[in-house]
């Protein structure tokens, strides 16, 4: 077995210092000055317990849309409970060709002229990498300009896909992101197919990086990352769930039971993760939700949230909807039965016990991802993880929702299945993303 120092650098590499400097960006200052007010429905929201309030996109443009209360020709007024962004592979790639332009060619080929200097050796995948984590922290650096300004504003960014094998290099670039970006919470993604992602998070919390643990679908899976990695987020994409298994309020449950959960597990051993209702469709979702720790929402359906300025919200944390899941039946049929679907909200008792025999052992700081997934098999938890064929990954790339006539949708427990198609889904975005990079950098 490895040992953790051979595994997780916590001293510098050359070329690390290079890439925070390069990230490094001061932001144009906002063309008009800012005030912040408070939105009635907004501040109903948090006055219930819940802490943030993000808006899913990258684009300032859409940001700037959506917390505008008032506008002059001097001063512009925003929403301050909104107070933060969360951005991904898709996200990106709608403001990605901009990025490319406003820095220009010439300027990206001299970020790996300056790399180069430190590590002759860098190659072009590992180039591309770095010069989509430096774009990707100027989007941040750029987004924190305009809208924190005398508040935090937290703004999420995502791991580049191809770091989810690699350790080491997601802990280098999480390190960069995470310093260089103000108020940076670093996106880790759940891969079953590499159980270190529970210790890559965890190595960035313990060197003081927020993590936002993501591509996350049950219970079960934000209470593994919360004891095991202590991220400062968590996420359910409830919206996913309900579309792809043609449910009413499945990811509303799953999130309510996840809430509950997470609240004993802070209760009872310190920890400071937060959970987040993402992947949010419709505004009804925080209504019925009302209260939970975090949400994380696309422009349309919080613009349609905030609209409703005599909404009156009610905690519904304690709220049991597993009467009200409207499953579509050919759906339970499809999966294999309820039994299959039930496993996305229920946490066994004996599943947390391992996880905190787990942590709390010696061998746990030590541990790499293989040993990870063994302990979990051996302790009957395996199926948190699987590892897909090539061809099982070309089927999963097709889209982000399960296709109910494959085999894999019974073969594969349904949180695993469906972190595996965000990720085969984040992967298509991003391979598209690269392909620019690497005309900028070809001749290579």
């Amino acid at each position: 077995m490895e040992s953790r120092a051979a595994v997780v650098p916590t001293v510098q590499a050359p070329e690390e210092a290079a890439i925070r400097k390069l990230m490094a960006f001061t932001p144009p200052p906002p063309p008009k000055a800012l005030r912040f007010t408070s939105h009635p429905v907004a501040r109903a929201l948090r006055r219930l317990g819940t802490q943030h309030l993000y808006a899913d996109t990258a684009d300032p443009a859409e940001l700037h849309d959506l917390l505008r209360a008032r506008e002059d020709e001097h001063t512009v007024t925003y929403y301050e409970e909104v107070d933060g962004n969360t951005t991904n592979q898709p996200l990106v790639e709608k403001v990605f060709d901009r990025l490319l332009e406003t820095e220009g060619p010439g300027t990206i080929r001299s970020w790996i002229q300056t790399l180069q200097k430190e590590n002759p050796k860098l190659g072009l995948q590992e180039a591309t990498v770095i010069v989509y984590s430096i774009l990707n922290a100027r989007l941040g650096w750029e987004v924190v300009g305009r809208f924190a300004l005398g508040r935090t504003w937290h703004v999420s960014l995502e791991l580049h896909t191809a770091l989810g094998a690699d350790r080491v290099g997601s802990v280098r670039i999480g390190r960069c992101l995470g310093r260089a970006v103000p108020g940076a919470l670093v996106k880790v993604a759940f891969t079953p197919d590499h159980p270190h992602a529970f210790l890559i998070a965890r190595d960035l919390e313990e060197q003081g990086i927020a993590v936002n643990f993501t591509a996350t679908f049950s219970a079960r899976q934000v209470v593994a990352a919360a004891l095991l990695s202590n991220p400062h987020r968590t996420n359910i994409f409830l919206g996913r769930l309900n579309e792809g298994l043609r449910a009413q309020v499945l990811g509303e449950h799953i999130l309510l039971e996840a809430q509950r959960h997470m609240r004993r597990l802070r209760a009872r051993y310190g920890l400071h993760t937060l959970n987040m209702g993402a992947s949010v469709r419709r505004a009804e979702t925080l209504m019925i939700t009302a209260g939970c720790d975090a949400y994380t929402v696309p422009t349309a359906p919080l613009k349609a949230f905030l609209a409703q300025q005599d909404l009156v919200l009610e905690d519904r944390t304690d709220a049991d909807l597993s009467e009200e899941l409207g499953v579509d039946a050919q759906v339970v049929d499809a999966v294999g039965g309820m039994s299959r679907i039930r496993r996305l909200y229920e946490v066994e008792p004996e599943f947390v016990e391992f996880l905190v025999a787990l942590r709390s052992s010696p061998e746990f700081a030590r541990m790499d991802g293989d040993a990870l997934g063994e302990r979990f098999e051996r302790a009957g938890f395996g199926d948190l993880f699987y590892r897909p064929s090539p061809e099982e990954w070309l089927e999963l790339r097709k889209s982000k929702l399960p296709d109910l006539t494959s085999p894999l949708v019974r073969r594969i427990p349904l949180d695993t299945l469906m972190s595996l198609l965000a990720i085969g889904d984040f992967t298509n975005f991003q391979e598209r993303m690269d392909a620019k990079i690497q005309g900028i950098l070809e001749p290579w």
